[in-house]
């Protein structure tokens, strides 16, 4: 299990036994770098054991709360979690500020405390087998001790119809769970595993009725503390920067905060000439006077790295933007980077998605608010369509369908084999929500689908190149206060994001602050059309193997394929599905996963199995990272 983790910590790892238990981890060495702050780590009391993958953002601030109670021994986060469970218990969760999965052992009761990080920043997955708990940051770990690789047919058919994913409890694994974003669990082995959400958003946010300037203020406040405490590293930190409004206003938080110097540098991908943002992303960090690279991403990139891709994702990979980070990570390893810092959040506590200002607009019309002609007339001039369209595209967003982003339909069940769209599909557990709609469908992307799976798949991505990735924007304070707001400072002027436009007025250029949200700059539709690409899917939807999953119709799949190649189609996110289908059976149910393995840097691999070391023991538990 450690062995097959240790790109997620390869500076160090640590195996230890217990009355009960085994406890290993793989150590990506970030604050305090020396063995004082090695894992499995144990208080002093000998009672406690603990292995912990991320950050506490906040942990100088709690280690101050801590320090009459407990004797420091590091300078590391680490021994702050350790303390703060010893000195507050469950409680502590409400008081850390970060982006954790861990567990703490109790060595006297021979019982576990397992917890996961509010957003889901970081991964903890669970299998109870032959009346013990496995546990592990990725699921190879579990393979890796024995359960065997099967599909989750109830996931995979929640995907295909309704392209939602990594929003339950399931895995695309059989008998391999996970903890849910904001979900803590106790295990003994007599009662087994229970868990609990310690967090929920709607439990956390209430209306305020602050003014648009006071709540602007607000806003840049709360981003450039959070931007602050997401620099506290003692290894080189770098900036993802793309062109766009999230990105661009981070980099101007980090500024405010007296974050940037010479040591910093932003790292950027482009699909090509007519597919970059290279103007905008030099222009930002020319202005903060950073220096910038911005690496090439081509088909031949995607053929060469989409097995290792899916090795390390172990799910559904969410589009060609998602395999070009690939570039982004390669880059930063490649110039000595261990932490990049990531602006995604935003569009999710601000509203900055169309199909969300669709819904705005929807029930603005729906209430007959005497707003709801104003901001159609602005939803107009923002995105570019005439007034018809824009009333049009609201009321169509009350009828709930299945969309994307963008207001398009993503999936076609029509394209399955009759048994396989009849297939019970694995179902979400029920969110809080606010009884506001709108705001709910921000808490639903926020805790439940978008955010979740964002955060799996740059997790594994960063932590496939040795990496961490930071997204301050998921600092639950700004969460909370963004969720909070009116509807309407989502959309002033008629621009999505208005609040964080408005917060940012004096610290960034206007031409990026009030650009209209451009679409995700990937050309996967274009790029599936051509070769190599089209070649590519076309053996692929003639392949032996594709046919005998009994899950896709492949005649009807094939003559799709062909209408999609004309241009038929507006998503290309179907075409998505059945690559990602048939490469994760091939990788992990037509071959040994844990035997043949797909590193995206090979050379983060355990030396040879003669020199590891051992406690002779079977490794029950693990946490990578």
């Amino acid at each position: 299990m450690n062995d097959i983790l240790f790109h997620r910590g390869p500076d160090a790892g640590g195996l230890q036994a217990y009355e009960g238990a085994v406890l290993g981890h793989r150590r990506l060495s970030i604050i305090d770098l020396t063995a004082r702050a090695a894992q499995p780590m144990q208080s002093d009391c000998g009672r406690y054991a603990l292995v912990f993958n991320g950050e506490i953002y906040n942990y100088r601030e709690l280690r101050a709360e801590l320090q009459t109670h407990v004797r420091f021994r590091s300078d590391s986060d680490t021994e702050v979690l350790l303390a703060a469970w010893q000195v507050w218990g469950e409680a502590c969760l409400d008081r850390l500020n970060g982006m954790f999965a861990f567990c703490v052992y109790d060595v006297e009761a021979r019982s576990a405390f397992l917890a996961r990080d509010r957003f889901g920043q970081k991964p903890l997955f669970l299998s109870e087998r032959n009346g013990r708990l496995l546990f592990a940051s990725e699921v190879k770990a579990i393979l890796a001790a024995g359960v065997p690789a099967r599909p989750d047919l109830e996931t995979w058919a929640r995907y295909l119809v309704t392209a939602s994913y990594d929003d339950t409890a399931q895995s695309f694994f059989a008998g391999v769970t996970q903890l849910l974003p904001g979900e803590c669990a106790h295990y003994d082995p007599h009662k087994g595993l229970r868990r609990r959400h310690y967090y929920r958003i709607a439990d956390q946010i209430s209306p305020v009725d602050h003014d648009v300037e006071t709540a602007a203020d607000r806003v840049r406040e709360i981003i450039v503390d959070a931007c602050r405490i997401h620099m506290r590293a003692d290894v080189p930190v770098g900036i993802m920067l793309s062109g766009g409004l999230d990105s661009s206003a981070m980099l101007a938080g980090l500024d405010m905060a007296g974050e940037l110097h010479a040591g910093v540098k932003c790292f950027s991908v482009e699909f090509g000439e007519t597919l970059t943002e290279r103007p905008w992303i030099e222009a930002a960090a020319r202005h903060h006077g950073l220096p910038s690279r911005i690496d090439r991403f081509e088909p031949r990139h995607y053929l060469d790295s989409i097995k290792p891709m899916m090795w390390h994702l172990e799910a559904p990979i969410g589009g060609l933007m998602n395999c070009g980070l690939r570039a982004v990570m390669e880059a930063a390893r490649a110039d000595g980077f261990t932490v990049l810092q990531d602006g995604s959040g935003p569009d999710e506590c601000f509203a900055g998605y169309q199909n969300h200002h669709n819904l705005y607009l929807g029930l603005l019309l729906k209430d007959r608010s005497v707003a709801a002609d104003k901001a159609i007339g602005e939803y107009a001039r923002n995105w570019g369509v005439d007034e018809a369209t824009a009333r049009r595209a609201a009321e169509q967003a009350l009828e709930r369908r299945t969309t994307a982003i963008d207001g398009t339909i993503p999936v076609r069940p029509d394209l399955l084999t009759d048994g396989f769209a009849e297939h019970p599909m694995a179902t979400p557990p029920d969110v809080a929500y606010s009884g506001d709609r709108l705001r709910d469908a921000l808490i639903e992307y926020m805790q439940g689908s978008k955010i979740p799976r964002n955060t799996r798949m740059v997790d594994r991505l960063s932590m496939g190149y040795g990496l961490e990735l930071r997204l301050p924007y998921l600092d639950h304070r700004l969460v909370e206060y963004g969720l909070s707001l009116p509807a309407a400072y989502y959309y002033l002027d008629g621009r999505t994001k208005g609040i964080l436009r408005l917060a940012m007025q004096q610290e960034m250029d206007d031409s990026v602050r009030l650009a209209t949200k451009r679409s995700i700059q990937a050309p996967q539709g274009p790029w599936l059309m051509d070769e190599p690409m089209r070649d590519y899917v076309d053996d692929l939807l003639k392949s032996d193997s594709f046919a005998s999953r009994g899950i896709f119709d492949v005649p009807r799949a094939r003559a799709a394929f062909d209408e999609f190649c004309a241009g038929k189609y507006d998503n290309s996110f179907f075409v998505w599905q059945w690559i990602n289908v048939e490469e994760w059976f091939r990788i992990f149910i037509d071959c040994d996963a844990v035997t043949k393995l797909h590193r995206l840097v090979p050379e983060l691999a355990a030396e040879d199995a003669g020199t590891r070391a051992t406690t002779g023991a079977t490794i029950e538990t693990d946490l990578g990272g």
